[in-house]
């Protein structure tokens, strides 16, 4: 037998490296197509199972389940597979060439060669396809997972979602909100002005985009109102469970001047129609009285901004370039009931029959989101009964004794829960340099105020809409305050229609002052506030790890502050992202009973990514200010350690020591001091007087807002 080897050596190398060439081969088929080429049609999970492909990132919005990555991906896979096949054939021709070469020396070198140059391609492949599938898994894919190209989970934002924050500023009714009344309009608000041309047909034939006719007597949604251009081009509603476009949506939209001077349509809010036909509704209303469902809202490709590039053509509202990102669209889901109830008035600043400083804005803060239409932008003069002034839509009134016009604008924000009037007027200069506004006091040329300093009072009203009957708060359409359902505001929060008069003279004796209007006064004098905000408490704490993806991220300040400025609190992330993180805030005011005056922001936010290590850096800067224009100092806040004694900071802004959480100091028991030590004044851990606190790391914990005492 061994002689029968050597003899024949040259053969049994060729049969070696045959079967050597056979097994490299069935190893590459089962790297390189495993189930890719024979299940092409498999490229998602069944239903019912986890599904871990591109519908995990797509689905929730409706999108098609591939994009420019995922072609990308399967690309790369077909060209190294063909690419890899071919260096197999030519590894088994070399093989072939070796077994029939019969000891021809230069046929066996040939062969050497062919496998020597095939075996090095070869090497060469594997490694490109390592390369390209650890790239791919960078951004979130995998080239190859059972024969599918998959999303790894929680390690991308949604596409179509980045816009939030950015291009679009807020929105009614929330991304994945739930339990939203039937009858509920959509209210989109953009950061620049848009061209209602680019997305509104002029149904009514007027000339005037964003509005309806009068019809007291028969109103319809679908025919006295102007429509959209209602496809996923421009704007689209659509069910998410049969993806049919619902029969259309009436538009309304007014131009005001911004905060910034700009004027323009920056809100606008749409009626959703699903029976142009139903009389009794105006059009019919979402969803089911049997079932909730879902609907997806789209703003498309084609929505353009009054921005206008160097060529002078009007620039697309969404970056047409930017995968992903060239529309926006978000889901909610519908109750199966009517909201039938108004909306009130939560608070107020000025506090009713209150004194404050002339560098305040006015805010007032509704329970519920409120219809923007005609209650936003610049007060201007009263032609009749003198020194009365009113916002365009004659919804909001007001009326001064010894001081002239403000001038400023309205804005609704938060939500379209709160309603800000900020000044235009400079007074003065904060401590970060940035101009602090004023209301004007008693400076009207026939002002007769008394008193040092002097003091003016100011008396609002906010009209409530007109209601069709005495029986009801549904209201009709554009005749004062009402919410997103078109329930007129209760002025007196009794659950009555009072059906207040509505015509001037309203400031005649106290006509005015009659439900359902809310109404109220405080004055205004001739002080600057120079009281600055700081934070009290973060969440999640500072430094914190292992943040899960959808943790409650929030901010609490010491005082009232301006809603506006908490649009520009940025999440930044690292790595980045192709598409970023939507965020939106949210705030809410400390009753008007409670001890201190303290203002929770929430940042409502895209799910943080768990799926790989990642970084976010939440970014307050000084821009923030509080309702007297006094910025927000970022070197103060929670979390500050070793203040050396003596030291006086506001709470809670150390960190207390074991002694002080234990009745050190003549502090009570479990009580944390804020130094200098003032006894009957302990102030425990999160800035409120309690005797809870506990041990220093829940004292800890609490500052940090990692867990509540």
């Amino acid at each position: 037998m061994l002689q029968w080897i050597q003899r024949h050596s040259k053969t049994v190398n060729a049969i070696t490296a045959a079967a050597g060439v056979m097994l490299v081969a069935v190893f590459y088929l089962s790297v390189f197509l495993p189930r890719g080429i024979v299940r092409a049609q498999e490229t998602f999970a069944p239903a019912g199972n986890l599904q871990e492909g591109v519908e995990v990132i797509r689905e929730p919005l409706g999108l098609p389940s591939t994009d420019i990555r995922v072609i990308v991906a399967r690309i790369i896979r077909v060209a190294l597979s063909l690419i890899g096949i071919l260096l197999v054939a030519l590894i088994i021709y070399a093989g072939f060439l070796w077994m029939t070469a019969g000891g021809n020396d230069e046929q066996i070198n040939k062969a050497k060669s062919i496998l020597k140059n095939a075996v090095i391609g070869l090497v060469i492949v594997l490694s490109a396809y390592s390369i390209a599938q650890f790239i791919f898994k960078l951004l979130g894919y995998e080239l190859d997972h059972g024969g599918q190209s998959r999303v790894i989970p929680n390690t991308e934002n949604f596409q179509g979602s980045g816009a939030l924050g950015r291009i679009i500023k807020d929105h009614y009714p929330m991304r994945d909100q739930i339990n939203v009344p039937r009858n509920t309009r959509i209210f989109v608000t953009f950061r620049r002005p848009v061209r209602l041309d680019s997305f509104v047909n002029d149904t009514t034939g007027d000339g005037i985009l964003g509005n309806c006719r009068e019809n007291n007597t028969n109103f319809n949604w679908s025919r006295d109102c102007d429509q959209l251009k209602f496809d996923d081009r421009h704007i689209s509603i659509r069910r998410t469970d049969t993806q049919d476009l619902i029969a259309g949506g009436a538009l309304l939209a007014a131009s005001i001047v911004n905060e910034s001077g700009i004027m323009g349509v920056f809100t606008i809010v749409i009626r959703p129609i699903t029976d142009p036909a139903d009389d009794a509704t105006g059009g019919g209303y979402l969803g089911s009285p049997t079932e909730e469902l879902s609907y997806k809202v789209r703003l498309g490709s084609e929505i353009l901004l009054e921005d206008v590039d160097a060529s002078g053509d009007p620039i697309p509202a969404f970056n047409p370039r930017a995968i992903g990102n060239n529309y926006y669209e978000w889901t909610f889901t519908n109750s199966t009931g009517l909201d039938l109830d108004p909306p009130h008035v939560e608070s107020v600043f000025p506090d009713r029959n209150r004194t404050e400083a002339k560098n305040s804005v006015i805010q007032i803060a509704f329970d519920e989101a409120i219809d923007p239409i005609g209650i936003q932008g610049e007060f201007l003069s009263s032609s009749d009964e003198g020194g009365y002034f009113y916002v365009q839509g004659n919804n909001i009134f007001l009326k001064t004794f010894n001081s002239t016009r403000p001038v400023g604008t309205f804005e609704l924000t938060s939500g379209y829960r709160v309603l800000e009037f900020t000044s235009s007027a400079v007074c003065g200069v904060n401590a970060c340099g940035d101009p602090i506004f004023c209301l004007p006091v008693c400076d009207a040329p026939s002002a007769t105020c008394s008193g040092d300093p002097k003091t003016d009072a100011y008396n609002i009203i906010l009209k409530a809409a007109r209601t069709i009957s005495a029986d009801t708060f549904e209201a009709m359409p554009f005749s004062g305050f009402m919410d997103a359902s078109g329930n007129a505001l209760d002025g007196d929060n009794d659950g009555l229609v009072d059906r207040a008069p509505t015509a001037p003279p309203i400031f005649t004796g106290n006509l005015w002052k009659v439900p359902d209007n809310d109404y109220w006064q405080f004055n205004i004098n001739d002080e600057i506030d120079s009281v600055s905000p700081y934070l009290i408490r973060v969440k999640p704490g500072l430094d914190e790890p292992f943040v899960g993806a959808n943790r409650e991220m929030e901010l609490v300040f010491s005082k009232r502050m301006r809603v506006e400025p908490m649009y520009d609190i940025l999440i930044d992330e690292k790595p980045s992202q192709p598409v970023p993180l939507w965020r939106v805030p949210r705030v809410r005011f400390a009753s008007p009973s409670a001890e201190r005056t303290l203002t929770t922001v929430q940042i409502l936010h895209g799910p943080f990514l768990d799926g790989r290590r990642q970084y976010y850096y939440p970014v307050a800067a000084s821009t923030i200010q509080d309702v007297h224009f006094n910025c927000f100092y970022p070197g103060k806040g929670p979390g500050v350690d070793n203040v050396p004694a003596g030291t006086e900071l506001p709470e809670p802004r150390r960190l207390p020591s074991d002694t002080e959480c234990t009745g050190g100091n003549g502090a009570g028991s479990n009580c944390c001091l804020v130094l200098p030590y003032t006894p009957g004044k302990e102030v425990c851990c999160g800035g409120i007087v309690r005797n809870n606190a506990g041990t220093i790391e829940n004292c800890r914990t609490y500052i940090q807002g990692i867990s509540p005492l």
